[in-house]
């Protein structure tokens, strides 16, 4: 049952929190991304799954949904799946692997339905997951797993696999056959089975190459044209909703460089708790002597910031406007990428801040 087409109409009546959860864990350089899109209580163990085959280090997504009763309502379609996170990590990623659960006519078998364009990762899963005694299949049409619109397809290499994983097959991981939400939270409750599902598809995993040629990816054809097949989606930010409703993103390296330096720029240090040294101490030239002296402050805390979090920047110069009457000081950074020579200056929005830190505004 799926109520909602898009991840914003459901995000619009739903609380994140409340009603669903989202874990997701990024990959570096070239990876592959285990991904639960209806996790959580909508279809168990798939979060589970995810998280056990990305260890401490792999990259993984799951969206979860947090009721028994009513999970099942937040079945986003996958081949509308448009939560950012989601498309900014499978979408960076070389190859995918979706695990669903799945209800049909053969539910009372323990089968996994294994589908999706990446053939070399499908042919090793069905090898592996065969070996260790799992019954594989090929699903019914319905299933959307060799649909190019499916998230799991929407890696690098424009390909991925699902694995729909039948009722009873799941119900064979957990200690009588229970899935409710408090069962397979507890680890202790895994059976055999489970360990043998997901150690199987790590191994098929670890045999896939991960490094992608641009030569070998092959084209998405579009009515505008081809894509770029071998950029990378990031969120825009400042964050926004763009003209379609749904979050801003772009595949522009110089506009990705141009946000995360204005982020850098925009942030004092101890706002991100997680990063308490991330950003520039913008507010503290308020404080300079003269207008020279707060210019060379701020000079030198934009480089430094750069330097340490965004190498692969280059400061062409740091403008600072501090008005002391209005207590405010406006910030403009011209960057380029540090390996493309001689390339043309960018000019990073002005940030705005207020005596204390507080950002105003950002504008062209």
């Amino acid at each position: 049952m799926t109520t909602y087409p898009y991840f914003r109409t459901l995000a619009a009546s739903k609380t994140l929190g409340i009603d669903y959860d989202i874990k997701n864990r990024y990959g570096v350089g070239d990876y592959l991304v285990y991904i639960a899109i209806h996790g959580g209580a909508i279809e168990p163990p798939t979060s589970q799954l995810a998280t056990y085959c990305a260890d401490t280090t792999g990259a993984y997504y799951c969206f979860e949904g947090l009721s028994d009763l009513t999970a099942d309502t937040l079945a986003l379609p996958a081949v509308t799946f448009d939560e950012p996170f989601c498309q900014v990590n499978v979408g960076n990623s070389s190859r995918a692997i979706s695990f669903r659960g799945v209800e049909d006519q053969r539910e009372s078998e323990e089968v996994v339905y294994i589908s999706g364009l990446d053939d070399v990762l499908v042919s090793l899963l069905t090898q592996e997951l065969t070996t260790a005694g799992f019954v594989c299949d090929t699903p019914p049409l319905r299933f959307e797993g060799s649909d190019p619109r499916n998230i799991v397809n929407k890696t690098r290499i424009n390909a991925g696999v699902q694995l729909d994983l039948t009722r009873s097959l799941r119900e064979s991981f957990y200690a009588s056959g229970d899935l409710s939400q408090a069962s397979v939270n507890n680890p202790a409750n895994r059976l055999t089975p489970f360990f043998a599902f997901g150690d199987a598809v790590k191994r098929a995993a670890a045999q896939v190459p991960l490094s992608v040629d641009e030569e070998e990816v092959p084209p998405v054809i579009s009515a505008t044209g081809p894509a770029d097949t071998s950029a990378s989606v990031a969120i825009r930010t400042p964050f926004e909703i763009d003209h379609t409703g749904a979050v801003a993103s772009t595949t522009d390296q110089r506009e990705q460089l141009l946000d995360r330096v204005h982020a850098l720029v925009g942030t004092l240090p101890g706002e991100r708790v997680m990063r308490a040294t991330y950003g520039v101490p913008t507010s503290a030239a308020l404080f300079a002597v003269n207008a020279e002296a707060a210019h060379a402050q701020l000079e030198r805390a934009v480089l430094d910031a750069v330097a340490q979090f965004e190498k692969s920047a280059v400061v062409n110069a740091v403008v600072a406007d501090v008005d002391n009457e209005l207590g405010t000081v406006n910030v403009n950074v011209q960057v380029s990428r540090n390996d493309t020579p001689g390339a043309e200056q960018d000019t990073v929005r002005t940030v705005g801040v207020l005596v204390g830190g507080t950002v105003v505004a950002t504008g062209g």
